[in-house]
C-alpha cells in the first residue's frame, strides 16, 4: 500500500507573490499613530500590536517569527546619576519564510524606580526592536515614517485657513469635544490660538484629530 502522505505537495517556503506586493505597498495612513514630544516635534510611528497584525497579514501567522538576540541590557540614562532614569536595550531578530532574517535594536526608558516602570520598559524595548526589525522588510511596516510629512498634511496645507479651522472644530465635535475644549487643545499643542494658526499648522491639527478619531472609533468597535 502506498503512503498517502507521499502525494501531498511539499509546503513551500517561498514568499508568496501577494506578500511581495504587500511589502511594497506603503503603510495606510489610518494605521499610523503619532505623538508630540516635549519639544513640539510630531513623531509618527506604527504601534506594536499593529506591526504584529501587519506581519500576520503579510507573511501568514505561521510563516514568520521573532526572537530576542542575547539579553536585554540596562544602563543609566546619560547625564543622570545612579538614581536617575534607566535605559533598556533589546535586540530582536525577525525571520519570515522566503526572506533573509533581519535584526535591529530597540530602546525604552524607565523613568521611575518601580517594578512596574522597569517591567514596562523591558517590554517596550523588545517591542521597539521588533518594529525596527520589521521595517527592514519593506514600506508596509512603516520604513521611512520619520522622514515623511503627516499623511494628508501636504494636500490640506493648500486649503484656505478658514476651511481648515472649520474642519478642526467639526472633527473634534465628532469625537465629543466642544469648541472651547478644542481651542484649548490647539493652543496647548501648537502654542497659538486656533484663529492665529497658519495653513500648515491647521492641516497638521486636522490630521492629528482625524487619526485620534479613527483610533477611538476603532477601539469602540473592536
Amino acid at each position: 500500500m502506498s503512503d498517502i502522505h507521499a502525494s501531498r505537495p511539499a509546503r513551500t517556503r517561498r514568499l508568496t507573490p501577494a506578500a511581495r506586493r504587500r511589502l511594497q505597498q506603503p503603510l495606510p495612513p489610518e494605521l499610523v499613530s503619532e505623538r508630540t514630544t516635549e519639544d513640539g516635534e510630531v513623531i509618527r510611528y506604527l504601534e506594536g500590536w499593529r506591526a504584529i497584525e501587519e506581519a500576520n497579514a503579510t507573511f501568514g501567522p505561521d510563516r514568520w517569527g521573532a526572537e530576542l538576540v542575547g539579553e536585554i541590557t540596562s544602563h543609566p540614562q546619560p547625564g543622570t546619576d545612579a538614581r536617575g532614569a534607566v535605559v533598556y536595550t533589546a535586540t530582536v531578530r525577525v525571520t519570515a519564510w522566503g526572506c533573509l532574517p533581519h535584526s535591529d535594536v530597540g530602546t525604552a526608558i524607565a523613568g521611575d524606580h518601580t517594578a512596574e516602570a522597569h517591567a514596562t520598559a523591558v517590554k517596550a524595548a523588545a517591542t521597539d526592536a521588533l518594529k525596527r526589525a520589521l521595517r527592514h522588510f519593506g514600506a508596509r511596516f512603516g520604513n521611512g515614517l520619520g522622514s515623511e510629512p503627516a499623511a494628508g498634511t501636504a494636500g490640506a496645507a493648500g486649503t484656505r485657513p478658514e476651511e481648515l479651522r472649520r474642519r478642526v472644530i467639526e472633527i473634534a465635535q465628532s469625537a465629543g469635544s466642544d469648541e472651547a475644549r478644542t481651542e484649548s487643545w490647539v493652543e496647548r499643542r501648537y502654542g497659538r490660538p486656533l484663529a492665529e494658526l497658519d495653513a500648515p499648522s491647521l492641516a497638521a491639527a486636522v490630521d492629528a484629530l482625524s487619526r485620534g478619531l479613527h483610533r477611538r472609533n476603532g477601539t469602540r468597535t473592536a
